[in-house]
């Protein structure tokens, strides 16, 4: 009987914390925002508490006047919308204004998202209007055509393996049948698009603007005002992500001009180039999460735009100067009990997983950036710096230090105790 009542408190209090757990969900007008980032469309949300919108200047950014059930998740902090169980368009036009004088009035448009090398390798690809359309219809039909060839390729494959097994049942009894040609599978379809959808396309020169939606009877959707800041770069350079030969996993930058890169004697690293623009750092977190609590309004941040695949490394140290193109490699995983990973160039059918340039490190050198012309790219100059360590056992005793001080005095307090003259009797 106890057990039974246990149980059944133990029941109700776990309804009670699940019952907790349910978030209180509000109807609103929000902003889903597709926001241009260099690495893909960053997709994030402006809710209630309103928050600044951010975007990047000279290039389309997408925001969509919606209507949803929003609710806030303490695990992040942040302000969610369920959209599954309400996504509606709100009718009207986005009004731009800076300083209190209208800019634009935005109409809205068909859009869709595409990455022609899948959704983790852009740059992304914006289509508007009936554009957005077409490329939509020929994505739905090249990933048909692919799940077709798919389908063939399988069903080939069956057969062939089919025909293996009775060409090895043949030869067990003496007979020779004819092999046949393995099916060739078709190239992975890397395409990637989102839906069709509809916002507000939005590509101003940088500066602080306000926006707000004007419904069809000519009154400000209520909600709908928000502060939008358009920003761009402070500079641009060249930056290097740097692979080492058996720590691929665990890439390097070198983002500043003129930065120091230290290395070992004869360590093998792969350079990586990569135009770069500076960016504030508040307003680039803000452009991908405009709910982010992090930025800093005072520093900066480097983001790689494309990778820089042409022209050649120039390598000049005490040994002279060498010049390098870059070539594609592979990564392959080692064997045996040391496990891990290292680079290698591709063989003949493999593919490779990046291009760079290989540079074995004998001592320091200056490593900059040629381009077809053979002149050096602004901002590419870097420094591969050999540190000279020295011997190392001299750090060793360092902590032995206090501990030989320390001993010192014990043996010293023992020795005053002992020449301390005992009381005399009476």
């Amino acid at each position: 009987m106890i057990r039974a009542v246990i149980a059944l408190l133990l029941l109700f209090l776990s309804a009670g914390t699940a019952r907790g757990q349910v978030p209180v969900k509000e109807r609103q007008f929000v902003y889903g925002i597709n926001a241009f980032a260099w690495d893909g469309y960053a997709g994030s949300l402006s809710a209630k508490p309103s928050h600044t919108i951010y975007v990047l200047a000279g290039r389309p950014s997408i925001v969509s006047a919606r209507e949803t059930l929003v609710y806030f998740w303490p695990t992040t902090g942040e302000y969610r919308a369920d959209w599954s169980s309400l996504n509606a368009s709100v009718a009207g036009n986005l009004e731009v204004s800076q300083t209190g004088r209208a800019v634009t009035a935005l109409q809205r448009q068909l859009y869709v998202i595409q990455y022609p090398n899948g959704p983790e390798s852009g740059p992304p690809l914006l289509y508007i209007g009936d554009e957005a359309e077409r490329r939509y219809r020929a994505f739905v039909e090249a990933r048909n055509q692919y799940r077709d060839a798919l389908a063939r390729y399988y069903e080939a494959r069956r057969r062939y393996l089919d025909a293996l097994d009775k060409a090895a049942a043949a030869r067990q009894r003496g007979a020779t049948l004819p092999l046949p040609s393995p099916p060739e599978e078709p190239g992975q379809f890397r395409l990637f698009s989102s839906e069709v959808h509809d916002g507000f396309v939005i590509n101003l020169p940088p500066g602080q603007y306000a926006i707000r939606l004007r419904g069809p009877d000519g009154q400000v959707v209520s909600g709908s005002q928000r502060t939008l800041v358009v920003f761009t770069h402070r500079r641009e350079s060249v930056g290097f992500t740097i692979v080492p030969q058996t720590r691929w996993t665990v890439p390097e930058r070198a983002d500043e001009p003129a930065s120091t890169i230290y290395a070992r004697h004869d360590q093998v690293l792969y350079f990586q180039p990569f135009a770069a623009r500076e960016y504030n750092d508040l307003a680039y977190t803000r452009l991908v999460n405009p709910q982010s609590p992090e930025g800093r309004p005072d520093g900066w941040r480097w983001e790689y735009t494309q990778p820089l695949q042409e022209g050649r490394l120039q390598l000049s140290g005490a040994s002279g100067i060498e010049t390098i193109t870059g070539r594609p490699f592979r990564i392959e995983q080692t064997t045996g009990e040391a496990l891990g990973y290292e680079v290698v160039e591709p063989g003949a059918g493999q593919t490779a997983d990046f291009t760079g340039f290989r540079v074995q490190v004998h001592g320091t050198m200056h490593v900059a950036l040629l381009d077809t012309t053979g002149r050096t790219v602004p901002g590419s100059e870097r420094v591969v710096r050999v540190p000279h360590l020295g011997l190392a056992w001299p750090l060793g005793l360092i902590p032995l230090v206090p501990l030989t001080v320390g001993a010192a005095v014990v043996a010293w307090r023992r020795k005053q105790l002992g020449r301390t003259p005992r009381p005399r009797e009476a």
